[in-house]
């Protein structure tokens, strides 16, 4: 099948990862690693674990709910859908850890899934085969798509990979099945149009915003300020009275500012991802970036928004833990530590993180709340345009290759496994039960780790939860990622804005600058999603053959260096590729002058499709005459042995070495070698460990430690 190439700026924007963390709203932390590929059971071999492994009741239909025979059910052998994932073992029922044989699931989810995919085999005589992606999710769908062999016929696309997937085109527009989403119990499972089809669904019932508003209790009430009658006001008691608004948030954390920045350094009232603050205001201010009106990053309501944050980053009342590069760029990372340890009162916690809290606020005493962002001022309550954001990540669609046939029976399949995996749970015959239940609510409440049984500000804390989760206009999703959007509007335009970079003028006229950078970038989008062709915009990879450091004497001439005898190179469709087509850029690097130049030397070479990929190597240039032994301080004390410790795994030169260098001062502390041969760690008792440090001249230096082996 042939395929084009995007604009190199297209590419350039959908290679991008995710500037955030891990995925949010799943069943496990997104930054869960994938094993390796795990062989999917056979139709046979799964059947016969649904009978061998379920729980008694498995079957049974949840209450309310008759179990009637469909007589258009297809007989005969059923048909495999296969469902692929990144992660089988948070889903699938045949799934058994390789080391202990255990299964990831717990046992309310197991029954739950083993329902649901005995409701499949009943209603569509289907079996689901769970498909372990033996790659990048975002390489394998192309790569199949390509060979005319889908890899799956549902795909899971994890966060931060899907506008990339999207502008490959590989993915079917599911428009023709939306009457199959029309009840309230199963619209949440058919998310949005992007670019005027809808191409995504959904597995998974999120708790409110993906990136709740927390509070941590004990902070707060050391402030006095806050306090009214005696009593700390918090945050859902405001939202409980309908006062939660902009200038009472901004107030709030005004206070909180003063009292910590006189006590403690390093203590904030807010810390975040300015991105995720930014959503948040800007969906509780009725506007959208990409939401189901489309485009919205330039409306007037999302301007106010984003200048209700920055007044307040300004103001060092909202912390952003950005990364600067020579003050050229600006990265927000979604930093839980300091809420987790007690160091700031106020952050946007995604859900998955919230039960890593538990230890560290329980043995301070501690406890922790929730709270909706808050609305503006001009808006009242109950203000429709009031509203939570829910941040579209890990979804699933329909690759391309399917009969229409086939696309009709996945989508049906998919839609029952997901409705009846929650009717399970909720013991209902409506899968929305499960996310409305007041049980289902304080569970997660629980689960969650918010104090919602205190006598004082349980009970507001609880509903503020429940609004989270039940009002009816409690969250909306945002669909900027799966656009393709996000990365470059949430960096070039509103990181650049709040920070200045590049002398960046604030949002109201940077958007304006730029968004014609976002409307090309769209027209790219459906340029190709018009199209039939499929769209390999997948860079190459590069793999070091000599580890990330070089070393050349003083004077080489890098002309003569066999650049590509260092790096290889490999595309995804076009296999390994010949590195005599790669360019190498060593102009950053000084042969002449000794120094470690990191990154200097940067390789790039294109695939077939225009794709480019890059790379970097570090180059230490040394001088080739030194004849002087080079330094080598050891620790004054350092640690001991353990009994039967690896000694493979000791890390000798930050354990037991102070100072390794050349007499240029270069840092050689990679160099040194130690002589195990007397050591036994076997054995208590003191050994002798030679230590021997070479420079890259050849010159060396030797110490002997004692090394004292002990049980621990």
């Amino acid at each position: 099948m042939k395929h084009k190439f995007l604009s190199s700026f297209l590419c350039l924007a959908l290679t991008a990862t995710a500037l955030t963390g891990c995925g949010k709203g799943s069943e496990e932390p997104k930054s869960t690693p994938t094993p390796a590929p795990t062989k999917a059971p056979s139709t046979d071999d799964n059947k016969n674990n649904m009978e061998d492994e379920k729980t008694p009741d498995a079957t049974k239909e949840p209450d309310g709910q008759e179990n009637e025979t469909n007589n258009n059910v297809p007989q005969g052998e059923p048909t495999v859908i296969k469902w692929g994932h990144n992660w089988i073992p948070e889903i699938d029922t045949n799934y058994r850890d390789p080391v202990t044989g255990e299964s990831s699931l717990s046992p309310e989810s197991m029954q739950a899934r083993l329902y649901a995919e005995q409701q499949v085999l009943e209603k569509y005589n289907c079996v689901i085969q769970f498909v372990q992606y033996p790659s990048d999710v975002t390489e394998i769908i192309l790569q199949s798509v390509l060979a005319n062999d889908p890899v799956a016929d549902i795909v899971r696309i994890t966060n931060g990979s899907q506008g990339q997937i999207l502008s490959q085109n590989v993915l079917q527009p599911l428009d023709d099945y939306a009457s199959l989403f029309e009840d309230e119990d199963d619209e949440w499972i058919y998310w949005g149009k992007v670019y005027g089809h809808n191409y995504f669904l959904n597995n998974v019932m999120r708790f409110g915003a993906n990136d709740l508003l927390c509070y941590n209790i004990g902070m707060l009430n050391k402030v006095e300020t806050l306090k009214v009658d005696g009593k700390t006001k918090y945050p859902a008691d405001y939202f409980a009275e309908g006062t939660w608004t902009w200038s009472v948030f901004e107030d709030y954390l005004q206070k909180v500012n003063d009292y910590f920045k006189q006590e403690w350094d390093g203590y904030y009232a807010y810390q975040t991802d300015y991105r995720a603050a930014t959503l948040q205001a800007i969906y509780a201010n009725g506007g959208e970036v990409y939401g189901d009106n489309g485009l919205g990053i330039s409306s007037d309501q999302t301007k106010e928004a984003v200048a209700f944050i920055d007044r307040m980053i300004q103001k060092g009342l909202v912390f952003s833990e950005n990364q600067y590069n020579n003050n050229a760029d600006v990265v927000g990372v979604m930093d839980t530590w300091r809420f987790q340890w007690g160091h700031t009162a106020f952050v946007n916690l995604p859900q998955w993180l919230a039960g890593d809290m538990v230890g560290q606020f329980a043995d301070r005493g501690d406890a922790m709340g929730v709270v909706p962002f808050p609305r503006p001022d001009s808006m009242a309550a109950d203000d429709p345009a009031y509203r939570q954001l829910n941040d579209a990540t890990d979804c699933y669609a329909v690759p391309k290759g399917l009969s229409p046939e086939k696309t009709e029976l996945v989508v049906k399949v998919f839609k029952e496994y997901t409705q009846s995996y929650y009717k399970k749970l909720a013991n209902s015959d409506k899968a929305m039960d499960f996310l409305r239940s007041d049980s289902t609510v304080r569970n997660e409440a629980v689960r969650l780790n918010l104090d919602i049984t205190n006598e004082e500000y349980g009970e507001n804390i609880l509903n503020a939860f429940r609004y989270l989760v039940t009002g009816d206009n409690a969250y909306v999703n945002d669909y900027s990622k799966n656009a393709g959007i996000y990365e470059y509007w949430s960096h070039d335009i509103l990181g650049y804005s709040y920070y200045g970079i590049e002398g960046s003028p604030k949002y109201s006229v940077q958007v304006e600058a730029r968004k014609g950078i976002i409307d090309d970038l769209m027209s790219n989008y459906q340029a190709a999603l018009s199209g039939t062709e499929i769209n390999d915009n997948v860079k190459p990879k590069f793999e070091k053959l000599a580890g990330d450091t070089l070393t050349f004497p003083a004077g080489t001439d890098p002309n003569t260096v066999d650049w590509a005898s260092y790096m290889k190179a490999s595309d995804n469709i076009d296999g390994e590729l010949n590195m005599a087509n790669a360019a190498v850029d060593f102009s950053g690097v000084d042969f002449n002058a000794v120094g470690k130049y990191d990154g200097k030397v940067v390789y790039s070479i294109k695939d077939a499709s225009d794709n480019e990929g890059t790379a970097t190597l570090n180059i230490i240039v040394y001088n080739g005459n030194n004849t002087t032994p080079p330094t080598l301080v050891l620790k004054s004390e350092y640690r001991t042995v353990g009994l039967d410790e690896d000694v493979s795994s000791i890390n000798w030169k930050d354990d037991f070495v102070e100072q390794a260098t050349d007499a240029d001062g270069l840092d050689i502390k990679n160099n040194i070698t130690p002589d195990l041969s007397e050591l036994d760690t076997t054995t208590p008792g003191e050994y002798n460990v030679e230590i021997t440090l070479k420079d890259y001249a050849g010159n060396e230096t030797k110490e002997v430690i004692v090394i004292t082996v002990e049980k621990k």
